[in-house]
This record gives C-alpha cells, structure tokens and sequence, in this order.
C-alpha cells in the first residue's frame, strides 16, 4: 500500500511539471506608518505594491503564474530574482541576509510593501548550507532542560525593518556579525526591535517541482469556491503535554480555548482524555474530511508531532510522522496548520545529508514544510516553531508562553476581523510584545529571552497575502 501512495504521488509530480490589505502597524506611539519614512531614489517613487515576491532566477519562470495570479484578484504584485536584489545592494549589507533585508527596506519605503514572500530554501541535500533565499540565525543562547542551543532560524528577521526610533533594525547592536546575541547568564547583547514592519511568509522550495505544486496550490486556494460544509470546521489535536508538570491536560485545555474564540466554526476535537486521539490514522482521517483550521498543541521534532496520554510520562502517542503526511487526501479542502507548541516542527534546514542532535536521523524536509508541500492535500500553510519553543508556568494569563501566540492567532482573526493570513501573523506578534514587555537586561536562564525567542522563531510557512477561505 505505501509503495502504491508513493507511486503515485510521484506519477503526480511529474504531471505537475508539465502544467505550466490591511497595512501591518506598530503601537501609534512608537511605531509610525511605514509610509512615513524618507523615500530613496533607488527604486521608482512612481510605483507601489502590496506584495513582493523574491526568489531566485531558477525558480521565476514557474512563480509567474503566481504573480499574475495575484495581480488578477487585486493584489499588486511585483517579482524579483534574488541575482537581481544582490546587484542591487552590491555595495550595501555585510553578508547575503542583510542585503535582502535592505533590499525589503527600500521596497518598503519606494513600493509601499506590505507582504514579502521568499520563494526559496535549500539548494539541495547536502551537508553544507547553501540557500536559493538567504536565512538569518538568530544566536539567543538558552538550554531546554540539558540540552543546549546556540541558535535557530529567524524569519522574523525581514520583517523588523526599523526599530522603535524608526532606524534600521539591524539584530547587531554591538556591531559584531552576530545577530540575536543573548548570551547564557548575561544580559542581551543585541536588542532587536521585533515588531513586524511587513508581513514575511517563506516557501523552502528547493526544487522547481516544489514551486509548481505550491503555485497551484495557493490559486487553486483562492480561486475556487470554498465551501463553509467543510472550511467552517477546526480541529484540534492535542493531550497532556506535560504530565509531571500540571495537575491539567495543559495541550487539551489551550484547544479547547481556541475552540471558544471560533465559536462559529464547527469544534472537531482530537484528545487523548477521551481516546479520539490513539494513532496518526485519526489525524489522517479527520483532515482527510477537510477543514478551515487545525491546530497541534504537543511536542515536536523536524520529523514528526506527538503528545501523551493522562498523567503518562512514559508513553507517546505520534499524532502525525513526515512518513504519514502523503497518506493525506484532503486535495484542496485545506486548512492553516498551527503548531506553534511542536518544537523544531518548521525546522527548513534539514537535508538527507544533514544529521541534527535532536532528531538523530536524516530527513529530507520538516514536518511543517512536508506539509504544506504536499501535493495531495496537506495545509495551505502552517505556522511553527524553528527550535525549542517553550510553554508558559500560567495557563491563566499564557505569560509570554508560544500557546499564547498560537491561541491569539484565532483571537486576532476572529475578533479582529483579519483575513489576510500574513496580517494575522504580524498582528499576533505585535499583540504578545505589547503583553509582555522584554526586560533585555534579564539574565536568568529562564526568564524575558525565552519570551523573544518564542517571537523570534514562529514562522510562517506560506503566502503571506493568502485570503484566508479565498475570495
């Protein structure tokens, strides 16, 4: 049977390859509309846009239907290769993410941007890092119980394009190379702004094949006629996150605040309390069914999710493995994927060729770019963590816990009436540093950094100008 699925998902790749605005704002007080900045002369005052797209020369031919795609349903939409912002900024930024970042800049400040989607990951599967769109790392140093971690993948990078006193947001404050810095034990060497000044969406393609399924997807999305029977259900998945930690099932408790804020979709709960959660079957069956939204609160690696059962340290139940995610068939019944909670769950630097400490084997993609790439179904996106993400002491007030991003997700959607998924994205994240202030003179090693971590690395696989429910 799985040689059978595996046929055939590959017969329909190759049939693929033949098949050729809300404005994101800061605190009035702090952060004034970007539309506000000096204009440069670089690029043409004359023209403005909603969204950016940035990919390399390779990749563009196939995002073009993409571009007219978004011109045709109102979204003006501009490509350009990343050969083409390198000679742009040949003589501006220190390595090859800052010169993209300044390049999003000047877009910023001459095109009017709101959205930026990088079209790129990996070049291919290697050992060595080698990127179509350049990544920054962001060197927040803090040990998850006794395992340590020197840096992750920040997206969040692009987005912070000026700090509080409207200056370019460099992540270097000391000026040294490295971005991010917070040491263990010691205060913050480098104080980002954080808040997004555009909304960033990356799709890690790595091949031409990745980049036509992820265009068809997206217009197939927005195009058709998406039908409440199955886009006004949400699903959640979770359990007893940390049994020997609350006296509640913490993953159950969060959904079930989630399922309160969308009190107009249809609830489709799977709970390890009641057993509607056993095996990866359950997860496949009911996103098979379609739905609007499904939300993972658990624990994660770049390979798989998982929970446990009642007051059960010991055992595991996998809701979903990377090996599991071509036995979907929801086809274009596809839902925005939340799993802020699964550490390392959007991790995009995996490769066959690279072997990572934590998941201790070599994969060819992360389980949320799995995913949202995948060809018979899967999600339109998913938002998610890039390494360790860390839950809050009190489930009261979520005290700057990555449940607190995930469940104010719904919360901005809903009550905010937001339907462009990169403006929920920014918005959420603006929201939880306006609720938890950054002490960046912390040095505990538990303290205000796990707070900027848990924003710095929630990321959003996916367009960014993506209506979500299409229009």
């Amino acid at each position: 049977m799985k040689k059978m699925v595996l046929i055939k998902s590959l017969a329909l790749s190759l049939i693929a390859l033949l098949i050729i605005p809300v404005c994101i704002v800061h605190s009035e007080t702090n952060h004034p509309s970007y539309t506000n900045h000096q204009q440069a002369t670089i690029m043409s005052k004359n023209d403005s846009y909603d969204l950016l797209i940035i990919t390399p020369e390779k990749f563009s031919f196939y995002a073009k239907p993409l571009v007219t795609h978004k011109n045709n349903i109102g979204i003006k939409t501009r490509l350009v290769t990343m050969e083409g912002v390198y000679e742009h900024m040949y003589w501006e930024g220190r390595d090859q993410a800052e010169k993209l970042k300044l390049f999003i800049k000047e877009a910023v400040e001459n095109w009017s941007i709101k959205y930026v989607l990088l079209l790129g990951g990996r070049k291919d599967q290697s050992s060595k890092e080698t990127w179509w769109v350049p990544v920054r790392y962001s060197y927040l140093d803090r040990n998850y119980g006794n395992m340590e971690e020197k840096k992750f993948l920040t997206d969040l990078y692009f987005a912070d394009i000026y700090d509080a006193e409207e200056n370019f947001s460099s992540w270097d404050t000391n000026n040294n190379g490295i971005f991010g810095e917070w040491q263990k034990n010691s205060t913050a060497d480098d104080i980002p702004d954080l808040y997004p000044d555009v909304s960033v969406g990356r799709l890690p393609c790595r091949t031409i094949v990745d980049v036509i399924v992820m265009v068809r997807k997206i217009m197939r999305y927005e195009s058709r006629k998406i039908s409440d029977s199955w886009f006004k259900t949400m699903v959640v998945v979770a359990g007893d996150t940390y049994p020997d930690k609350t006296v509640y099932y913490d993953g159950e408790v969060y959904t079930q605040m989630g399922l309160d804020i969308m009190s107009d979709f249809t609830p489709v709960k799977l709970w390890t309390s009641d057993k509607s959660l056993q095996t990866w079957v359950d997860v496949v069956r009911t996103m098979n069914r379609g739905c609007g939204f499904i939300w993972f609160s658990g624990h994660g690696n770049p390979s798989l999710w998982g929970t446990h059962p009642p007051d059960d340290k010991q055992t595991w139940i996998y809701g979903l493995r990377l090996r599991q995610i071509p036995f979907l068939r929801n086809w274009n019944k596809l839902p925005i994927c939340i799993d802020g909670s699964g550490c390392f769950n959007s991790m995009f630097n995996v490769s066959l060729a690279y072997s990572h400490w934590v998941h201790g084997f070599n994969i060819p993609r992360c389980w949320s770019w799995a995913l949202t790439r995948e060809i018979n179904g899967g999600s339109i996106a998913t938002i998610g963590a890039t390494a360790f993400s860390y839950e809050s002491p009190d489930i009261n007030t979520g005290n700057g816990g990555i449940e607190w991003l995930d469940l104010h997700f719904f919360y901005e959607y809903k009550f905010h009436n937001i339907s462009i998924l990169g403006d929920v994205w920014a918005y959420t994240i603006a929201s939880f540093l306006q609720n938890f202030t950054i002490d960046w003179s912390d040095t505990s090693p538990d303290g205000y950094a796990l707070i900027a971590k848990n924003a710095e690395q929630w990321l959003l696989i996916g367009d960014p100008s993506l209506k979500i429910g299409g229009y």
